[in-house]
């Protein structure tokens, strides 16, 4: 049976063309220790990406990347959010992906030349990692992630299992604009009936169709626990939104070195662009004198 839990819930349409059509969904199977995420994205993926140039053979992979961010968002417990970020070594140099818990997301790729090579391949040698940012800790915290045969979703599963100590399954499905992913973990056990249901459920996981997202998790998760109570929260939007702003490119001049900035000044100015949303950022000479000059202040 599946159990809706809401504030103010009307049933789930997941392709009612009036609700939004970027959602992440919480869920927990009860009697179990078993608790996840579902999520769809669709527009937000699509205005991410409409600013990068990303060869076919890696689309699947990137998208798989920024799907899973704000899975492992939805995991917080606390104000802020995360970074994935692969920085290679081949032609394929860096890939970003950010969500907060708000699950507001953004992303890149930077590539140093067109590539025919695989993302498995480009990425043997590159260093994985997930940064977790909170925002009432000045120092976030940085785990590597192990590359091993380069899939996102074993590349996942093992850094929660292992590092995190959470035992976790993902699973991805993706059509030509959307992209859908779950996340299963295992928390803790209370008692040792929910140890039994919990091992059993948790067989049952790795038989599931990862097509099936595309049902809605309502229907995907009825399919799989057919015998349980699922119990599903409201769902949460996802969108796509750069943080950039010119606060923060005041603040990234100021710690470029002073020669370096004034010998890029062209008709008195210089022309800075946002690696996520490439947008341009014009900062006139007047501007860089008074950030580097400590005895006056920008309005």
């Amino acid at each position: 049976m599946i159990l809706i839990t809401s504030k103010i819930f009307n049933h789930i349409y997941w392709y009612n063309l009036t609700m939004k059509s970027d959602l992440i969904t919480r869920f927990i199977i009860n009697n179990s220790s078993i608790r996840g995420n579902i999520i769809r994205i669709k527009n937000s993926l699509g205005e991410l990406k409409k600013s990068l140039t990303i060869p076919e053979q890696l689309t699947s992979s990137f998208n798989e990347i920024i799907t899973v961010c704000p899975m492992l968002a939805a995991t917080l417990k606390f104000e802020g959010g995360l970074i994935l970020q692969i920085q290679g070594k081949k032609s394929l140099k860096l890939i970003i992906a950010e969500s907060d818990n708000d699950f507001k997301i953004r992303g890149t790729i930077k590539l140093s030349e067109h590539t025919n090579e695989s993302f498995r391949d480009l990425i043997q040698d590159a260093i994985v990692a997930l940064t977790v940012i909170h925002k009432d800790q000045k120092t976030p915290y940085q785990g590597i992630i192990e590359v091993g045969s380069g899939e996102i979703k074993a590349m996942i599963e093992h850094y929660l299992t292992q590092s995190m100590q959470i035992k976790s399954k993902v699973f991805f499905h993706q059509t030509k604009n959307e992209s859908f992913g779950v996340l299963f973990q295992e928390l803790p056990h209370e008692n040792e009936e929910q140890k039994v249901i919990t091992e059993s459920l948790w067989n049952d996981i790795d038989l599931i169709n990862s097509n099936a997202l595309s049902d809605g998790p309502e229907q995907f998760l009825k399919n799989i626990f057919t015998q349980n109570d699922v119990q599903i929260f409201e769902e949460h939007a996802v969108q796509y939104e750069c943080s950039c702003n010119q606060e923060k490119i005041y603040k990234t001049i100021s710690l470029i070195q002073e020669n370096e900035i004034y010998s890029s000044i062209k008709d008195d100015c210089i022309e800075m662009v946002c690696e996520y949303c490439h947008k341009k950022y014009t900062v006139t000479k007047e501007e860089i004198d008074i950030i580097f000059n400590k005895n006056q202040r920008l309005n």
